[in-house]
């Protein structure tokens, strides 16, 4: 049987489906993963099959038009959801054609958010409209994965988008639902193309939520971070974080390698694919925090642009700029963590047991800096458009303390003895096994 994985996005949603891919192989699968072409490398040596979209995504978007309105979003998430909505328009025809063919070719199909919309435009019945058109094509099976907890529910502490984010309230519940309101408008022109191409009615929310209640959704985060809400519904299932089997074996550029070896760990700063308003004044405040503080730090320039420039001699002698570097490898080198709150640099930086200081731009990333706070692995997170030196020193201070150290590493214990990806692929396994011993009633 061939298993169609679909990454659509930057490479927080590829690398956790080429960890389920490998665990599918094992048992058996022939496992087949789409992304934009310009993510090939996430998937290669990893004995998937790489399946490429016929568009870049991770360079449109950190080039240009696109540059300028992420760097807005450290300052308003409007920005950011203009650019999404933009990004989706500009892709649809392209994306529907190509997923459309793949979709054909493959016996099941694993979606994530950015193309659940779609497959289920492609899997719907065509006889009928409205409430006598049929919910879907049974015959090929299909299962949604998330990496954040997007559920609408009541419970702040399960939920990344949360009016009351530590207590249960109707209010997390309503915002929440609104927020999945929202996010269906962004993503859903390549299934709208579809419907209309097919003569199928244009979904409203309550479609879309009724598919995604009964289609089989794995959430890979660890239940030790996102404790599992009592409202989320039978078709959720929850594991650990979803991991590459040959995670940590990757070697560092010989440069980091020999600056790691030659003093104290140090202090990881990167904000991923987040650019920011004023680089050159970041990197200069963080170099002067470290300096005051006598730490050491690595700087990761990337698509931020926190260049570091000189690194010889004066302030910055203990501050290097580093290119790309595999974060299991080197987070566990570092004595803190200071990331932008993307949910897999969290996943990455609790999986090596180190103390973090969160700097949320947009979308979920605030509520990954307020779970680390309330697990007390760090400080409570500071927004971009917040952060000063003296907040950073303080956050800082605060993940270099006994308790947050302690509380990192034993955090980090427990996130590393689940299997998250392994019991994924059991889950779809399991599944997948019942679907094909007879007919079903729901998905």
């Amino acid at each position: 049987m061939r298993v169609l994985l679909l990454g659509m996005g930057s490479r927080g949603d590829v690398q956790p489906l080429v960890a389920l891919g490998q665990r599918l192989r094992r048992l058996g699968y022939a496992v087949s993963l789409a992304a934009p072409g310009d993510l090939a490398h996430v998937v290669a040596g990893s004995g998937v099959d790489f399946e490429p979209l016929s568009f870049d995504l991770e360079g449109p978007l950190r080039e240009g038009s696109g540059r300028e309105a992420l760097r807005g979003s450290a300052w308003t998430q409007v920005a950011e959801a203009r650019l999404m909505r933009q990004v989706m328009a500009q892709t649809a025809g392209a994306l529907a054609s190509d997923v459309s063919c793949l979709v054909d070719e493959a016996d099941a199909v694993v979606s994530g958010a950015l193309t659940f919309d779609l497959v289920d435009a492609l899997l719907a019945g065509a006889g009928g409209r409205g409430r006598r058109a049929r919910p879907r094509d049974r015959s090929k099976p299909h299962l949604y994965a998330v990496f954040a907890p997007v559920w609408p529910s009541a419970h702040g502490s399960s939920v990344a988008l949360a009016l009351r984010p530590r207590s249960t309230s109707w209010a997390n519940l309503a915002w929440s639902s609104l927020a999945g309101r929202v996010a269906l408008d962004l993503f859903r022109p390549a299934g709208d193309l579809v419907r209309a191409r097919r003569g199928l009615p244009r979904q409203h929310f309550r479609d879309c939520a009724a598919a995604a209640e009964r289609t089989p959704t794995l959430l890979a985060a660890s239940p030790s971070v996102v404790p599992r809400a009592a409202d989320w519904p039978p078709a959720l299932r929850q594991t650990g974080y979803w991991v590459r089997d040959d995670a940590g074996r990757e070697a560092l550029d010989p440069d980091l390698e020999a600056f790691l070896s030659a003093g104290d760990a140090p202090v990881f700063v990167g904000f991923g694919s987040m650019p920011t308003p004023d680089p050159g004044g970041a990197v200069r405040d963080v170099v002067a925090v470290l300096g005051r503080l006598g730490l050491r730090g690595a700087v990761s320039e990337g698509v931020a642009g926190l260049t570091v420039g000189d690194r010889s001699g004066g302030a910055a002698a203990e501050v290097r700029g580093i290119g790309p570097a595999p974060h299991d490898v080197l987070f566990p080198r570092c004595s803190v963590v200071v990331h932008h709150g993307g949910a897999g640099t969290t996943a990455a930086a609790v999986r090596a047991g180190v103390p973090q200081v969160v700097v949320p731009h947009a979308a979920d990333q605030p509520y990954w800096g307020r779970r680390m706070a309330d697990l007390g692995v760090a400080a409570p997170p500071i927004a971009r458009k917040d952060l000063t030196p003296d907040r950073l020193q303080r956050a800082l201070e605060v993940a270099l303390s006994p308790g947050a150290r302690e509380a990192a590493y034993a955090l980090g214990e427990r996130v590393r003895a689940e299997d998250g990806a392994g019991d994924a692929a059991r889950m779809v396994d399991a599944y997948l096994s019942r679907r094909s011993s007879g007919p079903t009633t729901s998905d």
